[in-house]
């Protein structure tokens, strides 16, 4: 499992586990304010409030599948009804003297997933929602005095918290999804960053060559019925420069050319930062006055490693350090999750492999049941 796959799993699982604390939360209340419901005297009136009740529910869970599950908005008149449903219980409860927090929680569980399926931070409307618990409650009491203002105070600072933890576990939800995409663009832009710079050095052989061949091609044209024998050596220059190029472009794209280890391994650490995975890298500065052609097998190792790990790895930290070993250079790459099985240790560090021992150098990858090492070593006489 690759580390962009792990999120996506981790995100479904955060998303599932969102979705069902919710509903526990709404089933949560309609049992509370059921075993309540004993205190209100007539049987029919029960009955309707237990009716309206499992309304404000529906309607509360049908809110919070908006952003959860993606689902559409209810009708507004559907949620209206039930926002004065849910009033109506709080307003009905202390007016016939059974009031308590218990019956502030309806309106809760409204007031939240209304700010949860409103798509935008709505925060006012806690604010709001408290007002409103706390008018309900002075409305609904037989007189206003300090016990009148400590039982509104008491449900507006119960529907005001209540609904704030609820809505709590959507907003966390949300910002999960929003980091997520944010580290997928920034995945993507690192691989867009690698594109362009791969175009451009294809660019920058190419034109030069492809411009001369295509002058000169021009002018072979031209000096063929009038000065043959010059045609015929413009015609041999352009030979000579598709063959040029055609050898810059292998070299380009099988890594021949010189690559500059420090900017191989500043490139791992962004795309491997992109997607979600530590690195740490000793020394920071790398080595100073490496030769060319040591730079440019270290970087190539360095590239190859980033690769599998995001390829074949659901590694979460990686480690990239370079050591000064007997006028040599050794370079460690390891990661903390193995490869893949089915990917393998050799692939392209199997011809690295090849590369660094005809030199006189040496790669070993080193897999353990929660490690994957990579140790490279190329030897000073390299510099020569």
């Amino acid at each position: 499992m690759t580390a962009s796959t792990d999120h996506a799993v981790g995100l479904t699982a955060l998303r599932r586990l969102t979705w069902w604390t919710v509903i526990g939360c709404l089933l949560a209340v309609v049992v509370i304010l059921g075993v309540d419901l004993s205190a209100v005297p007539a049987q029919a009136a029960r009955g309707l409030v237990f009716v309206v009740l499992l309304l404000v529910c529906a309607v509360a869970g049908g809110l919070f599948a908006v952003p959860v599950l993606g689902t559409p908005v209810p009708p507004a008149g559907l949620i209206v009804v039930a926002g004065a449903g849910a009033a109506g219980i709080l307003l009905g409860a202390h007016v016939i003297g059974v009031g308590g927090f218990p019956w502030a929680l309806p309106l809760a569980a409204l007031i939240a997933a209304v700010l949860a399926g409103s798509g935008s931070r709505r925060w006012m409307v806690l604010p709001v929602g408290g007002l409103l618990a706390f008018g309900i409650v002075l409305a609904g009491s037989r007189s206003i005095g300090p016990a009148a203002l400590r039982a509104a105070l008491t449900d507006a600072g119960i529907t005001v918290l209540c609904a704030a933890a609820l809505y709590a576990q959507v907003w966390m939800c949300e910002v999960a999804e929003r980091i997520e995409r944010a580290r997928r663009a920034e995945r993507s832009a690192a691989v867009t960053g690698e594109r362009q710079r791969f175009a451009a050095e294809l660019h920058d052989i190419q034109g030069h060559h492809l411009q001369v061949i295509a002058l000169k091609s021009e002018l072979a044209e031209r000096l063929a019925q009038t000065d043959p024998a010059r045609a015929l050596a413009e015609m041999r220059d352009v030979q000579a420069l598709a063959r040029q190029a055609l050898g810059d472009t292998r070299e380009l794209v099988q890594g021949y050319r010189a690559v500059s280890l420090e900017t191989e391994i500043a490139n791992a650490a962004r795309v491997l930062d992109a997607a979600g995975i530590r690195s740490s890298i000793a020394p920071a500065d790398g080595l100073p006055g490496l030769p060319p052609a040591m730079e440019n097998l270290l970087g190539l190792v360095v590239r190859e490693c980033t690769t599998n790990v995001l390829r074949h790895s659901a590694a979460r930290r990686c480690e990239i350090s370079l050591t000064a070993r007997d006028g040599g250079v050794a370079l460690r790459f390891a990661n903390d999750a193995p490869l893949d099985a089915r990917a393998g240790p050799d692939g392209g560090l199997a011809g690295l492999r090849e590369r660094i021992a005809a030199v006189g150098g040496h790669l070993q990858a080193t897999r353990t049941a929660d490690r994957f090492t990579v140790d490279a070593a190329v030897p000073e006489t390299l510099a020569r």
